[in-house]
């Protein structure tokens, strides 16, 4: 049995889609992936969306540390 891949559309399809429900195991049974899968997905997603630390340019620390 080969490996399944996802493009990045279906992944934030997903992701989204689990989001607005509030359930992983139901958006992951509707679209027949594993609910650990979309659940990592999920993970990765909300790490992206963490904005960076802005540095003070001259100090190389972050702003009002």
């Amino acid at each position: 049995m080969s490996k399944r891949t996802y493009d990045d559309s279906f992944r934030k399809m997903a992701v989204d889609l689990s989001h607005n429900r509030g359930s992983v195991k139901e958006v992951a049974d509707e679209h027949g992936i594993n609910d650990s899968l979309l659940s990592k997905w999920r993970q990765r997603d909300s790490g992206s969306k963490q904005s960076p630390v802005a540095l003070n340019p001259d100090k190389k620390t972050a702003k009002g540390a």
